[in-house]
C-alpha cells in the first residue's frame, strides 16, 4: 500500500487562519485525498495546527500560497534529497512553475483534482512528468473532501466550499487566474448533505463571493440559506461577499436566519481613483452613487456583523488616506477591520504592471517571497514614502484597536445587530488582528509620541 503524504506549510507570521479561536481547516488537500485511489495510505499535515515532522512516505504532495512558498520549498527539498517523489501545487506554484521545479520533482498547474489520478498513475509506473495541467471543470461531481484525515479537534471553525471562479479581475487578486473567469456552483443538495456532516458549530463558507454574480447566483444563495433553515441546521457561519450583498434585504434576512453571523466585504478604498486603479468597477459604481454607508447599514441592521477589508497605499493614495479611511470606518460602524498593502502576487495584473515598470524593490526570488504576506510594501508607492505608509498603517490600527474604540465598537455591534453571537465573533476576530498588530515589527518601530496628531487632517 503506497503512502501518500499531503502537506500544507505555514509561514511564521500568524493570521486568522492559524490562531486557534479563528482557525479553519484547508480544503485543497482533503479534496486531493478524496480523489486518491483507495489503495493509498494517506496522511495530511497542516502546519498551521501542528509543526512539521518528517514522516516516511512513498510520494509527497505540497501546496502553498506565495507567503508560505519558501517553507514549502524547504520541506520539498527534505523529501527530494531522500529520493522520494515530491509534487507541488497551489496558487503560487501554478503561477511560477519553473521556479518550483528547482525544489521538487513535479508541479501541478491549476486545479489539481482533474489530473491527480494521472499524477499518481505516472508515479506508480515510474514515469512522473515535470508538469501537469488541471482544467476548470464543472463542480457537479466534486467529491466530499476527506475531513476525517484532518485534526478536527484543533479547528474552532469548519469549512465548506459551494463555488469556484470569479468573472471579475481585481488587479491585486489571483483568484481569476487560478480558478477561472467563470463562476461555478456546486449542486445545492450535495452542499447541504456535506454541511450536515461537518462537526464544528462554526463554519467558514470559503467562497470568494457567496452571492456570486447576477440574479441566478443570488437565487442560489437564497435557496441555500432557506434550505439550512428548512432542515434545522444549527450552525454559525462566516461568509464572504461583494458589497452588493447589502442591496438585497430579503437575502440578508434569510442569511441571518440561517446563521450567518459575520460577512467579509472587500470595500478596498473610499478613494474613487484608487478603486479605478484596482479595477474595482463594482465598488466604484456604488461609491459614486454614495451607497457605501447604506449597504453597510443594511447588512448590520439585518443581524450580521461586517468585516470590512481595505487595501491602502496604492499609487492613487497619499498620506491623508489613513485618516479619511479611519473616519469612514468609524462613521459606517464597520465591526471588524482588515487593512493590507497592495501586494503584487504572481499572476495578478498588479504584478505584471510593477514588473514592467521595474518597481519591485527586492528581486531576490524566491527568498523575497517571504515579504509577500500582504503586510509589507514590496514596491514604493508614488505619492508617499514606504516609511510614511508604515506610519499611516500604525496610526490607523493604533486608534482602531484602542481600548475606548474597542468598547464603543463592541457596544455598537451588539446594539445594531442585536446578536450576541455576532458580537462575540466580531470581538474575537478583532482580537486576533490586534494581537498580530501589537506583535508586529511595524508597531514596535513606528509607534511614537505625536504619531496620532501627525495624521489627523
Amino acid at each position: 500500500m503506497p503512502r501518500l503524504l499531503l502537506i500544507n506549510p505555514s509561514n511564521e507570521h500568524k493570521g486568522l487562519g492559524n490562531i486557534k479561536a479563528t482557525a479553519w481547516p484547508p480544503l485543497n488537500l482533503p479534496y486531493l485525498a478524496a480523489v486518491t485511489p483507495e489503495h493509498y495510505q494517506i496522511k495530511i499535515i497542516d502546519e498551521n495546527i501542528e509543526p512539521f515532522q518528517f514522516h516516511e512516505a512513498d510520494i509527497v504532495g505540497i501546496t502553498s500560497f506565495t507567503s508560505s512558498v519558501n517553507r514549502a520549498y524547504q520541506i520539498a527539498q527534505i523529501y527530494k534529497e531522500k529520493g522520494i517523489p515530491t509534487v507541488m501545487g497551489g496558487i503560487h506554484v501554478s503561477m511560477m512553475p519553473e521556479e518550483a521545479l528547482s525544489f521538487c520533482d513535479a508541479v501541478v498547474v491549476g486545479e489539481a483534482e482533474s489530473v491527480w489520478h494521472k499524477v499518481l498513475e505516472d508515479f506508480e509506473n515510474g514515469r512522473l512528468q515535470k508538469q501537469y495541467f488541471g482544467s476548470w471543470k464543472d463542480l457537479d461531481d466534486l467529491p466530499e473532501p476527506r475531513r476525517d484525515l484532518l485534526p478536527n479537534n484543533h479547528y474552532r471553525w469548519g469549512s465548506i466550499q459551494t463555488s469556484r471562479g470569479c468573472p471579475m479581475n481585481c488587479c491585486f487578486c489571483s483568484v481569476t487566474a487560478f480558478n477561472g473567469h467563470r463562476f461555478r456552483r456546486r449542486p445545492l443538495d450535495l452542499v447541504i448533505e456535506e454541511l450536515e456532516k461537518i462537526p464544528q458549530k462554526f463554519v467558514m463558507l470559503t467562497d470568494d463571493n457567496i452571492i456570486g454574480h447576477g440574479r441566478k447566483d443570488r437565487d442560489w444563495a437564497y435557496a441555500f440559506f432557506a434550505k439550512i433553515v428548512e432542515k434545522g441546521i444549527k450552525k454559525h457561519f462566516f461568509a464572504q461577499a461583494s458589497i452588493l450583498f447589502g442591496e438585497d434585504r430579503e437575502l440578508i434576512r434569510m442569511a441571518a436566519k440561517a446563521g450567518v453571523k459575520i460577512i467579509f466585504i472587500g470595500i478596498e478604498s473610499i478613494n474613487a481613483s484608487t478603486l479605478k486603479s484596482y479595477s474595482k468597477e463594482l465598488n466604484l459604481k456604488e461609491l459614486n452613487y454614495n451607497n457605501y454607508l447604506e449597504l453597510i447599514r443594511n447588512i448590520r441592521k439585518g443581524g450580521i456583523a461586517l468585516l470590512g477589508a481595505f487595501v491602502l497605499g496604492g499609487d492613487e493614495d497619499n498620506r491623508t488616506v489613513f485618516h479619511s479611511t479611519l473616519e469612514f470606518i468609524k462613521s459606517s460602524g464597520i465591526d471588524v477591520l482588515q487593512i493590507t498593502k497592495p501586494t503584487p502576487l504572481p499572476g495578478t495584473q498588479l504584478w505584471k504592471t510593477l514588473q514592467e515598470e521595474g518597481r519591485i524593490v527586492n528581486q531576490h526570488f524566491p527568498e523575497a517571497w517571504d515579504d509577500y504576506r500582504l503586510t509589507k510594501f514590496v514596491f514604493k508607492p508614488k505619492q508617499m514614502s514606504i516609511e510614511e505608509a508604515y506610519e499611516g498603517f500604525t496610526y490607523l490600527r493604533k486608534v482602531f484597536y484602542s481600548t475606548i474604540e474597542t468598547l464603543k465598537r463592541t457596544t455598537n455591534t451588539l446594539m445594531t445587530t442585536k446578536s450576541p453571537v455576532a458580537t462575540l465573533i466580531a470581538y474575537k476576530f478583532n482580537a486576533s488582528y490586534r494581537k498580530a498588530f501589537i506583535n508586529s515589527d511595524h508597531y514596535k518601530k513606528y509607534d511614537r509620541p505625536g504619531l496620532t496628531s501627525s495624521f489627523k487632517l
